[in-house]
């Protein structure tokens, strides 16, 4: 994201100041990213502060995600994009196995949830898309992941829920 946001500013967030210090660390090159401890559900920004915002494979786990959503648009200016990717969602059953082996709190939500969920925190322009992995399934294939192959070719044709908005003009 650095690499693109040549004339802009990014900046990374998580709730675990050792995944900040990782990142701080490991991203030493880039003189326009820097990072902050924080939940989505409190955004130390200014309103209207950034033209985009992503989040990957995070918003299961808030803990109220009708607030991190608010939260959000409220530091997004007007026409600003927020896309959102996740592996684990409603539709995607292969992956409702991790649910039990996360061992912490997650939010199953379908598309059309996390589609009501952007609309209700002031996005408009919604869409929702599935990010699919062409690559081949190695025949021998075996991970923590899942607790077969055919898990993880169900997942992959699934694939990824990609939702984006963009914050009220």
């Amino acid at each position: 994201m650095a690499e693109s946001a040549r004339n802009g500013h990014v900046i990374g967030i998580d709730i675990s100041d050792e995944m900040i210090e990782l990142a701080r660390s490991t991203s030493s090159d880039y003189p326009n990213v820097s990072f902050e401890v924080a939940t989505a559900e409190h955004l130390p920004f200014q309103d209207n502060q950034f033209t985009h915002a992503f989040s990957m494979e995070s918003l299961y786990y808030y803990r109220n995600i009708p607030k991190a959503l608010a939260e959000i648009h409220r530091v997004m200016k007007p026409g600003g994009l927020f896309v959102a990717v996740v592996d684990l969602y409603w539709e995607n059953e292969a992956t409702h196995q991790w649910i039990d082996t996360l061992k912490v709190p997650v939010e199953l939500l379908s598309a059309d949830d996390y589609r009501s969920l952007f609309i209700d925190a002031g996005f408009e322009n919604i869409s929702d898309e599935r990010i699919l992995d062409p690559r081949p399934v190695p025949d021998d294939y075996t991970s923590g992941s899942f607790k077969s192959r055919e898990d993880y070719v169900r997942y992959r044709l699934e694939g990824s829920l990609m939702m984006s908005g963009q914050a009220k003009k």
